[in-house]
């Protein structure tokens, strides 16, 4: 691990800190791996999961994305909270296992930009997130 990298004492704070999104808890997502300026994360879709016509409702795939672009945004160990976030959905999804990997892409002292790439289990991109972070550059409280 180089010096920019989050330690892993770092990391397990900022993960416990998400782990708290209750939302994102209870929807069967989860956080894999966070390190300064990347996370990932992953659900299985389920049934709870479906919308209408029986593929992945929106808002699922936009808090996986989301719960990505926050560990990203906090992993430097300071309070970031989005401001902005859109999402292109280029693939329907109706099972299978989703992987949501954000990597900030600019960081100023005030803001955090971050794309997360969604992929299925066949490694194939079914969605693109931006999300913009103002840094309130308070310590995150685990």
């Amino acid at each position: 691990m180089s010096a920019s990298d989050t330690s892993p004492m770092d990391s397990e704070r900022i993960k416990r800190l998400l782990e708290r999104d209750r939302f994102a808890h209870e929807n069967g997502m989860r956080i894999v791996e966070i390190r300064r300026g990347f996370a990932r994360t992953e659900m299985t879709v389920e049934a709870r999961h479906l919308n209408a016509v029986g593929i992945l409702q929106g808002g699922a795939l936009f808090t996986l994305a989301d719960l990505a672009f926050a560990g990203a945004s906090n992993s430097h160990g300071v309070v970031a909270v989005s401001v902005q976030a859109d999402v292109t959905w280029f693939r329907a999804v109706d099972g299978g296992k989703l992987t949501a990997v954000a990597e900030e892409v600019s960081r100023s002292s005030k803001l955090s930009t971050c794309v997360v790439r969604v992929s299925n289990e066949r490694d194939e991109l079914v969605a693109l997130f931006k999300g913009v972070a103002y840094i309130k550059g308070s310590p995150l409280e685990a």
